[in-house]
Protein backbone atom coordinates (compact mmCIF):
# COMPACT_ATOMS: atom_id res chain seq x y z
CA UNK A 1 0.00 0.00 0.00
CA UNK A 2 1.29 3.48 -0.91
CA UNK A 3 -0.19 7.03 -0.50
CA UNK A 4 0.89 10.44 -1.36
CA UNK A 5 -1.71 13.50 -1.45
CA UNK A 6 -1.07 13.57 -5.13
CA UNK A 7 -2.22 10.15 -6.03
CA UNK A 8 -5.25 9.61 -3.43
CA UNK A 9 -8.62 11.33 -2.68
CA UNK A 10 -9.07 9.56 0.78
CA UNK A 11 -6.80 10.14 3.79
CA UNK A 12 -5.67 7.46 6.17
CA UNK A 13 -5.60 9.10 9.26
CA UNK A 14 -9.81 9.58 8.74
CA UNK A 15 -11.24 6.96 10.84
CA UNK A 16 -13.25 5.47 7.70
CA UNK A 17 -16.09 3.11 8.16
CA UNK A 18 -16.24 0.79 10.94
CA UNK A 19 -15.42 -2.81 10.10
CA UNK A 20 -18.90 -3.49 12.22
CA UNK A 21 -20.75 -1.74 9.76
CA UNK A 22 -19.20 -4.80 6.95
CA UNK A 23 -19.63 -7.29 9.11
CA UNK A 24 -23.42 -8.00 8.41
CA UNK A 25 -22.84 -8.10 4.79
CA UNK A 26 -20.02 -10.86 5.36
CA UNK A 27 -22.12 -12.97 7.42
CA UNK A 28 -24.52 -13.65 4.04
CA UNK A 29 -21.38 -13.63 1.48
CA UNK A 30 -20.94 -17.71 0.25
CA UNK A 31 -17.53 -19.65 1.10
CA UNK A 32 -14.88 -20.17 -0.33
CA UNK A 33 -12.89 -22.97 -1.01
CA UNK A 34 -9.24 -23.30 -2.00
CA UNK A 35 -8.45 -23.72 -5.77
CA UNK A 36 -7.06 -26.74 -7.06
CA UNK A 37 -4.51 -24.79 -9.41
CA UNK A 38 -1.61 -22.64 -9.36
CA UNK A 39 -1.90 -18.92 -7.88
CA UNK A 40 -1.32 -15.45 -9.43
CA UNK A 41 -1.42 -13.10 -6.63
CA UNK A 42 -0.60 -9.34 -8.20
CA UNK A 43 0.09 -6.41 -6.11
CA UNK A 44 0.34 -2.91 -6.81
CA UNK A 45 2.80 -1.96 -3.92
CA UNK A 46 4.64 -4.49 -1.00
CA UNK A 47 2.05 -5.12 1.59
CA UNK A 48 -1.27 -5.06 -0.46
CA UNK A 49 -0.73 -8.67 -1.21
CA UNK A 50 -0.58 -9.37 2.27
CA UNK A 51 -3.21 -7.25 3.82
CA UNK A 52 -5.54 -8.50 1.01
CA UNK A 53 -4.66 -12.26 0.54
CA UNK A 54 -2.00 -13.01 2.78
CA UNK A 55 -4.18 -15.95 4.51
CA UNK A 56 -4.93 -17.49 1.11
CA UNK A 57 -1.05 -17.27 -0.18
CA UNK A 58 -0.26 -19.38 3.20
CA UNK A 59 -3.16 -21.90 3.14
CA UNK A 60 -2.13 -22.35 -0.99
CA UNK A 61 1.71 -23.15 0.13
CA UNK A 62 1.02 -25.14 2.85
CA UNK A 63 -1.45 -27.34 0.32
CA UNK A 64 1.32 -27.54 -1.80
CA UNK A 65 0.20 -25.32 -4.71
CA UNK A 66 2.25 -23.31 -7.10
CA UNK A 67 1.95 -19.51 -5.63
CA UNK A 68 3.84 -16.67 -7.48
CA UNK A 69 3.74 -12.73 -6.21
CA UNK A 70 3.90 -9.96 -8.98
CA UNK A 71 4.65 -6.72 -7.21
CA UNK A 72 3.89 -3.92 -10.00
CA UNK A 73 5.77 -1.37 -7.84
CA UNK A 74 8.30 -1.10 -5.13
CA UNK A 75 6.12 1.69 -3.24
CA UNK A 76 8.71 3.97 -3.24
CA UNK A 77 6.27 6.95 -2.95
CA UNK A 78 4.92 6.31 0.25
CA UNK A 79 7.20 8.75 1.75
CA UNK A 80 8.95 11.22 -1.19
CA UNK A 81 11.89 12.29 1.46
CA UNK A 82 12.20 8.09 2.49
CA UNK A 83 16.00 7.48 0.73
CA UNK A 84 16.15 3.55 -0.39
CA UNK A 85 12.75 3.28 0.64
CA UNK A 86 11.71 1.23 -2.34
CA UNK A 87 14.59 -1.14 -1.21
CA UNK A 88 13.82 -1.52 2.13
CA UNK A 89 10.00 -2.07 1.43
CA UNK A 90 11.46 -5.15 -1.27
CA UNK A 91 13.05 -6.59 1.69
CA UNK A 92 9.83 -6.28 3.71
CA UNK A 93 7.59 -8.13 1.03
CA UNK A 94 10.36 -10.72 1.00
CA UNK A 95 10.67 -11.28 4.58
CA UNK A 96 6.55 -10.96 4.72
CA UNK A 97 5.90 -13.71 1.84
CA UNK A 98 9.03 -15.61 3.37
CA UNK A 99 6.75 -15.99 7.10
CA UNK A 100 3.66 -16.97 5.30
CA UNK A 101 5.10 -19.68 3.09
CA UNK A 102 8.76 -20.74 4.04
CA UNK A 103 10.16 -19.37 0.44
CA UNK A 104 7.89 -21.08 -1.25
CA UNK A 105 6.46 -17.86 -2.94
CA UNK A 106 8.01 -17.49 -6.28
CA UNK A 107 8.08 -13.12 -5.90
CA UNK A 108 8.48 -11.27 -8.80
CA UNK A 109 9.00 -7.07 -8.46
CA UNK A 110 8.18 -5.43 -11.56
CA UNK A 111 9.52 -2.09 -10.55
CA UNK A 112 6.84 0.46 -12.23
CA UNK A 113 7.10 3.58 -10.66
CA UNK A 114 5.03 3.97 -7.80
CA UNK A 115 1.87 6.38 -8.61
CA UNK A 116 2.54 5.71 -12.39
CA UNK A 117 0.62 2.32 -13.08
CA UNK A 118 -1.43 3.64 -15.27
CA UNK A 119 0.62 4.68 -17.97
CA UNK A 120 2.27 1.36 -17.94
CA UNK A 121 -0.24 -0.76 -18.29
CA UNK A 122 0.84 -2.41 -21.72
CA UNK A 123 4.39 -3.34 -19.89
CA UNK A 124 2.16 -4.68 -16.76
CA UNK A 125 -0.35 -6.81 -19.31
CA UNK A 126 2.86 -8.44 -20.55
CA UNK A 127 4.28 -9.22 -17.29
CA UNK A 128 1.20 -11.04 -16.04
CA UNK A 129 0.73 -12.81 -19.37
CA UNK A 130 3.67 -14.07 -19.18
CA UNK A 131 3.28 -15.35 -15.44
CA UNK A 132 -0.34 -17.24 -16.38
CA UNK A 133 -1.44 -20.33 -17.54
CA UNK A 134 -4.87 -21.34 -18.20
CA UNK A 135 -5.65 -23.11 -14.87
CA UNK A 136 -3.94 -19.94 -12.75
CA UNK A 137 -6.08 -18.01 -10.03
CA UNK A 138 -5.47 -14.62 -10.48
CA UNK A 139 -6.09 -12.77 -7.65
CA UNK A 140 -5.91 -9.07 -8.07
CA UNK A 141 -6.57 -5.82 -6.29
CA UNK A 142 -10.08 -4.77 -6.72
CA UNK A 143 -10.44 -2.27 -9.93
CA UNK A 144 -12.39 0.77 -8.04
CA UNK A 145 -10.55 0.54 -5.18
CA UNK A 146 -9.81 3.73 -4.86
CA UNK A 147 -6.07 4.48 -5.59
CA UNK A 148 -5.00 4.84 -9.22
CA UNK A 149 -2.22 2.46 -8.75
CA UNK A 150 -4.66 0.04 -7.07
CA UNK A 151 -7.64 0.69 -9.93
CA UNK A 152 -5.48 0.56 -13.17
CA UNK A 153 -3.46 -2.11 -11.94
CA UNK A 154 -7.17 -4.11 -11.21
CA UNK A 155 -8.55 -3.26 -14.48
CA UNK A 156 -5.60 -4.75 -16.33
CA UNK A 157 -6.15 -7.67 -14.39
CA UNK A 158 -9.76 -7.67 -15.15
CA UNK A 159 -9.23 -7.38 -19.01
CA UNK A 160 -6.20 -10.55 -18.59
CA UNK A 161 -8.97 -12.32 -16.89
CA UNK A 162 -11.53 -11.44 -19.69
CA UNK A 163 -9.24 -12.20 -22.51
CA UNK A 164 -7.45 -15.48 -21.05
CA UNK A 165 -10.43 -16.82 -19.79
CA UNK A 166 -8.82 -17.25 -16.18
CA UNK A 167 -10.52 -17.26 -12.64
CA UNK A 168 -10.19 -13.89 -11.18
CA UNK A 169 -10.58 -13.14 -7.20
CA UNK A 170 -10.49 -9.54 -6.72
CA UNK A 171 -9.39 -8.07 -3.25
CA UNK A 172 -10.28 -4.59 -1.68
CA UNK A 173 -7.76 -2.79 0.49
CA UNK A 174 -8.93 0.74 0.78
CA UNK A 175 -12.41 0.41 -0.56
CA UNK A 176 -12.89 -0.77 3.57
CA UNK A 177 -11.84 2.26 4.97
CA UNK A 178 -13.50 5.06 2.21
CA UNK A 179 -16.29 2.96 0.81
CA UNK A 180 -19.66 1.85 2.39
CA UNK A 181 -21.63 -1.93 2.50
CA UNK A 182 -24.30 -0.33 0.30
CA UNK A 183 -21.78 -0.82 -2.78
CA UNK A 184 -21.92 -4.26 -2.86
CA UNK A 185 -24.42 -7.49 -2.38
CA UNK A 186 -23.45 -10.77 -0.97
CA UNK A 187 -23.54 -12.13 -4.01
CA UNK A 188 -20.63 -10.67 -5.12
CA UNK A 189 -18.73 -11.43 -2.08
CA UNK A 190 -17.24 -14.80 -1.01
CA UNK A 191 -15.29 -15.52 2.43
CA UNK A 192 -11.97 -17.48 2.42
CA UNK A 193 -11.64 -19.00 6.16
CA UNK A 194 -8.59 -18.65 8.21
CA UNK A 195 -7.73 -21.14 10.30
CA UNK A 196 -5.52 -20.22 13.79
CA UNK A 197 -2.62 -21.14 11.68
CA UNK A 198 -2.98 -18.80 8.83
CA UNK A 199 -4.26 -15.94 10.76
CA UNK A 200 -0.86 -16.47 12.83
CA UNK A 201 1.30 -16.49 9.96
CA UNK A 202 -0.87 -13.45 8.67
CA UNK A 203 -0.27 -11.16 11.53
CA UNK A 204 3.70 -11.78 11.77
CA UNK A 205 3.56 -11.50 7.92
CA UNK A 206 1.59 -7.98 8.36
CA UNK A 207 4.33 -6.94 10.83
CA UNK A 208 7.20 -7.03 8.77
CA UNK A 209 6.12 -3.67 7.07
CA UNK A 210 7.28 -1.18 9.71
CA UNK A 211 8.02 1.42 7.49
CA UNK A 212 4.02 1.40 6.94
CA UNK A 213 3.41 0.35 10.54
CA UNK A 214 5.64 2.67 12.71
CA UNK A 215 7.73 4.81 10.13
CA UNK A 216 9.91 6.86 12.75
CA UNK A 217 8.61 10.48 12.62
CA UNK A 218 6.00 10.20 10.15
CA UNK A 219 2.29 9.51 10.38
CA UNK A 220 2.02 5.44 9.46
CA UNK A 221 0.14 4.69 6.11
CA UNK A 222 -1.39 2.34 7.81
CA UNK A 223 -2.51 3.61 11.49
CA UNK A 224 -3.86 1.29 13.78
CA UNK A 225 -8.09 1.75 13.09
CA UNK A 226 -7.11 0.53 9.59
CA UNK A 227 -6.19 -3.15 10.99
CA UNK A 228 -8.94 -4.68 11.59
CA UNK A 229 -9.80 -4.89 7.94
CA UNK A 230 -7.01 -7.13 7.80
CA UNK A 231 -7.36 -9.58 10.81
CA UNK A 232 -10.29 -11.14 10.19
CA UNK A 233 -11.23 -14.67 10.68
CA UNK A 234 -11.52 -15.05 6.63
CA UNK A 235 -10.57 -12.89 4.09
CA UNK A 236 -12.91 -11.43 1.80
CA UNK A 237 -12.72 -11.17 -2.66
CA UNK A 238 -15.01 -9.50 -5.14
CA UNK A 239 -16.07 -12.62 -7.83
Amino acid sequence: MSLSSSIASFDPADRGTPEAQWTPLFNLAPSLSLPPSAMLVVSPHPDDEVLGAGGLIHCAAQAGRQVGVLSVTDGEAAYTDWQNLAKIRRREASDALNVLAARKVLHCPLSIPDGQVDGHRAMLFDAIDRMLSPATLLVAPYERDGHPDHNATGEVCCEIARLREVTLWRYPIWVWHHGSPEQFTAKQCGRFELDAAARTAKARAMSCFTSQLCPLGRAPILPRHVLPYFTRSYEVFLL
